[in-house]
């Protein structure tokens, strides 16, 4: 279950940078609407099913001259002083010019694998703060109690969501040309 200090105002980006900061390796945290929250330990069907997306997408995505990010680049929106999320997905892509920074702001593809103790705040807030984001014309939050996808593409008059459930259903990511079967990322995933 993860953990949140709740603060009287929302936390900044800024204070949540010096936070990280201060604290110790083992412990990473997110900033979810001013609210830092403690991510927890990720459980193996966690890890197959971020793996089964994020291995093929990363040979694509290499492919084109993108990078493709397995947790371990946070996401925040490109003014870092106007901003109270800053978030850790399961897989992400961008594409452009290599940064010196430890975050991404461009991000085109973000992958959540749903948690129960955070399927509320991945499917409310976060998602929310990654529909903001104006370079991310795909989200994909991946259920790992079943066989189910929920894909958010943007179109022209916003957000259009497809829920895929049965193994021939196909995820494609439009935007970097990439497409995978759900039975490939329910791939050894007792369900």
């Amino acid at each position: 279950m993860p953990f949140a200090l709740r603060q009287a105002e929302p936390v900044t980006i800024q204070a949540f940078d010096a936070f990280v900061e201060a604290q110790a390796d083992t412990a990473v945290f997110e900033l979810v609407d001013g609210v830092i929250v403690m991510m927890s330990n990720p459980t193996e069907t966690h890890e197959q099913i971020a793996s089964n997306i994020g291995a093929p997408l990363k040979l694509a995505m290499d492919a084109r001259g993108c990078r493709t990010y397995l947790g371990g680049f946070r996401v925040q929106s490109a003014d870092q002083n106007d901003g109270t999320d800053k978030t850790k997905p399961d897989v992400v892509v961008r594409c452009g010019p290599r940064s010196a920074r430890t975050f991404i702001t461009d991000p085109l593809v973000i992958v959540e694998v749903l948690s129960p103790s955070t399927i509320d705040i991945d499917r409310g807030r976060k998602l929310e703060f990654y529909k903001s984001l104006p370079t991310v014309p795909h989200i994909a939050l991946v259920y790992q109690d079943q066989m189910r996808v929920e894909h958010y593409r943007r179109t022209d008059t916003g957000f259009e969501l497809e829920a895929l459930k049965t193994p021939t259903d196909v995820l494609h990511f439009e935007a970097v040309d990439f497409s995978l079967e759900l039975e490939r990322i329910y791939f050894d995933v007792p369900l």
